[in-house]
């Protein structure tokens, strides 16, 4: 049983460090374009990203059998490519650009897109665990999916997390990646025994 929460809060901070940019975003957007717009969007969007690394981690398990470890190249690759565009200045901070009236439709493909490290990081740590494993990594990305949201609704109250906190944070997340990607990568060798 704890296997499976340790599992299951393993995959929640997953979720939170690579979702540190969409919170940032989320919360300027709950101030121009409502706060209910906003986390119905945003909650909408990880919906998705969570199904389809379930997916993904599904298929690979049907197609590839005891090679979905190998999976973890992409987030250790994705995290040494942030620290090297960091190192050497290139990392773009760009805001997201909504009109005032934007969407649900709108603001979930933005959360869609700004979710790609998400999903990285998420769908070879499905593929590389067992079905109990993964039914306790889905559960823990959706609370963290949901504590996030309910953050940008707080947030939109009285704002509490400032652009600066949120970017100090976001530095964590090419760590974050290229350890879920070792860690993917380690367990890789056992599946193979």
């Amino acid at each position: 049983m704890l296997d499976f929460v340790l599992f299951g809060l393993s995959a929640f901070m997953a979720q939170v460090l690579t979702n540190l940019d969409n919170l940032a975003a989320l919360l300027a957007l709950t101030l121009v374009s409502g706060a209910k717009r906003s986390v119905f969007g945003f909650l909408a969007a990880q919906a998705i990203v969570i199904g389809a690394a379930l997916l993904l981690a599904l298929g690979v398990e049907d197609v590839v059998p005891h090679w979905a470890g190998y999976l973890g190249v992409i987030p250790l690759s994705l995290g040494i490519l942030a620290l090297i565009r960091r190192k050497r200045g290139k990392e773009t901070m760009t805001n997201p650009n909504l009109e005032t009236g934007a969407s649900v439709i709108m603001v979930t493909l933005l959360f869609i897109s700004l979710s790609m490290d998400t999903f990285a990081v998420l769908a070879p740590l499905l593929a590389d665990s067992a079905p109990s494993f993964r039914t306790a990594g889905v559960i823990g990305a959706a609370l963290a999916a949901v504590s996030l949201a309910a953050i940008a609704m707080l947030g939109s109250i009285a704002p509490f997390m400032s652009g600066a906190l949120a970017r100090r944070l976001e530095s964590l997340v090419p760590y974050v990646m290229i350890c879920a990607g070792l860690y993917i990568l380690s367990n890789s060798w056992t599946d193979a025994v």
